[in-house]
């Protein structure tokens, strides 16, 4: 069983917007990783010692990702325990508002919804608090890259490619006076998947867009 607690990486992007008071300055955003498969999180959870086995676990995982979009798609909130609920929202089709209540008679839904999302709200609760500060708690938070993205053109196409340069290089070139190109430049390595902060440093606490 595992108990090593892995830190949480956190990059830092400069900011490119035209926001005087947040221009040129870096915020965080989170150094995510790559993506956990359900076969993979069934593991994780064999590695924290559950009792049943991978074909139990994955069993139900997939059970649980058939029957919560069909319950939510009838507007029926799903509450996982201490995670949190997950919940759906109508999204509105760009102009079509209804602006009286005389044009509700006949008014047929797909006219004016232009999608539905099924979101999540953590748990918020002081014995199980998932939100924001909160949960910033039970992570170990640890400075890693400067991110960029920059335009390259490959084969006569621009694309947009990440870059990374690790924070400790970074702040070493700036004391030894000899600064290389940072991120963005010609400098840097590429690769990361990295993400969660906006341009001026957070985004905040609430619902998360499933």
């Amino acid at each position: 069983m595992s108990t090593q607690k892995i830190a949480l990486g956190i990059n830092l992007r400069k900011n490119k917007s035209n926001i005087a008071s947040a221009n040129g300055k870096y915020f965080p955003e989170v150094d995510v990783q790559k993506t956990l498969s359900l076969r993979g999180f069934a593991q994780h959870m064999i590695d924290h010692g559950s009792l049943y086995g991978r074909d139990v676990l994955e069993a139900v995982l997939i059970k649980i990702t058939q029957c919560l979009p069909e319950l939510v798609s009838q507007g029926v909130p799903v509450q996982l325990g201490n995670l949190g609920t997950f919940y759906p929202t109508a999204e509105v089709k760009k102009g079509a508002a209804v602006a009286s209540i005389a044009e509700m008679e006949g008014l047929n839904p797909n006219d004016i919804v232009q999608g539905i999302h099924i979101r999540f709200l953590p748990d918020s609760s002081k014995l199980d608090n998932l939100c924001g500060p909160a949960f910033k708690e039970a992570c170990s938070l640890e400075l890693r890259n400067i991110v960029d993205t920059q335009e390259v053109v490959i084969n006569g196409k621009t694309r947009k490619v990440q870059t990374l340069k690790p924070i400790a290089t970074a702040v070493a070139e700036i004391r030894s006076g000899n600064v290389t190109p940072t991120p963005g430049g010609n400098g840097g390595s590429t690769g990361g998947n990295t993400g969660g902060g906006g341009d001026n440093g957070g985004n905040g606490d609430g619902d998360l867009d499933i």
